[in-house]
């Protein structure tokens, strides 16, 4: 059985860890969506489980590469070629306004129109995969609007959708649920 946990939220760590490590002793396959590899990092997920970064992914994009470099960068460097001995409080005080921009002003108009892009970059690096899931397990209550936006891009063979590994029905390992649309 192939199961993708999508943990977003990383409020369920414990138990994604869990069910990871029944998945893979019952012979199956283990994929982990996280927002940040960083609270997993201690979380002893069992061997064999691919932990996906949706932030890393994120980051990769043309806009998230730009925006630094004009910006943070462009402004220190230039910064610093002018004012050569004054230069460290200058850039203190500059990186205070360019962090100020950041939290303010682009991540609240790059989040308005990246629209659905987390899902779809979440789909397109599960795809690059050649194992199909059998079931998406949504760990938490941050990972429902992801979940449903994969689902809505993956057509009409769906794999089944649960909370816990609990909730998937005994035997349903290879089975996919189809869709009523």
């Amino acid at each position: 059985m192939n199961v993708l946990f999508l943990a977003l939220g990383a409020s369920r760590k414990r138990a994604v860890v869990e069910e990871c490590g029944q998945v893979v002793a019952d012979g199956g396959t283990a994929t982990v969506v996280v927002d940040s590899t960083a609270p997993w990092q201690r979380a002893g997920l069992p061997d064999g489980v691919t932990l996906i970064d949706a932030a890393e992914l994120e980051r990769a994009r043309g806009p998230m590469r730009v925006e630094p470099l004009l910006v943070s960068r462009g402004p220190r460097f230039v910064l610093c070629c002018v004012l050569r001995s004054h230069a460290e409080p200058a850039r203190r005080a500059y990186r205070k306004v360019a962090d100020r921009f950041h939290r303010r002003v682009f991540l609240p108009v790059y989040q308005r129109f990246r629209g659905e892009s987390r899902a779809r970059l979440i789909a397109q690096e599960i795809s690059r995969g050649s194992r199909r899931y059998d079931w998406i397990i949504v760990a938490d209550s941050r990972s429902m609007p992801d979940a449903v936006r994969l689902l809505d891009g993956l057509g009409l063979v769906r794999p089944g959708v649960a909370y816990s590994i609990d909730h998937v029905p005994a035997g349903a390992g290879a089975k996919a649920v189809r869709s009523a649309s």
